[in-house]
């Protein structure tokens, strides 16, 4: 079975039922890296803005991406972007296995199927899947905005950014706190 069409599937407890989401960010397995991003659009501007943090098993910090574009779309399309520029992230990061996480539930369901969705943001999913698809190891989870606040506050500080932002292995002061905290 392809990683892909692992992650095609929903996990459950042993009773059947799907566990109950964190409300909290969760390390990933040694084996890979978890890899939240969020979006936001700046309608009166016309951007969008796109915060991506990339960590290792122990909560360390590998890479984060602050970046804005002009795009006048919809939220949807903000946050397909968001995954497109998250599947380049990391390969350019030499990332083989990854676990992805947004609040994007649209997004989210979207990567996990194969529906065709000729719209802006579906044309965005179906490139950052194809990408995808050349990882080792890739999942997707939908996760409530608490467990993806780091990457939330990101995309606040991306849209007052000039140009795109890279830390390579270092904490962005905006998310300092939140990414401490995470780890304890």
């Amino acid at each position: 079975m392809t990683d892909y069409m692992e992650a095609l599937k929903e996990p459950t407890n042993p009773n059947g039922n799907a566990p109950a989401r964190n409300l909290t960010w969760s390390r990933p397995d040694a084996e890979g890296f978890k890899v939240n991003w969020d979006s936001a659009v700046n309608s009166r501007e016309g951007k969008v803005g796109i915060g991506v943090l990339v960590r290792d098993h122990q909560g360390w910090v590998i890479g984060a991406l602050r970046a804005n574009r002009l795009l006048k779309g919809s939220p949807f399309d903000a946050e397909a972007y968001g995954v497109l520029l998250v599947a380049v992230f990391c390969r350019e990061l030499g990332l083989k296995s990854i676990y992805l996480e947004g609040d994007a539930k649209q997004v989210m369901d979207l990567l996990k199927n194969h529906k065709l969705n000729w719209s802006l943001g579906g044309c965005l999913i179906r490139d950052a899947r194809q990408l995808l698809n050349d990882y080792s190891l890739w999942s997707v989870s939908h996760v409530p905005r608490e467990a993806n606040s780091a990457a939330h506050y990101l995309v606040r500080d991306a849209l007052l950014c000039s140009e795109d932002l890279y830390d390579i292995e270092v904490c962005p002061s905006c998310i300092s706190t939140i990414v401490t905290k995470e780890m304890l």
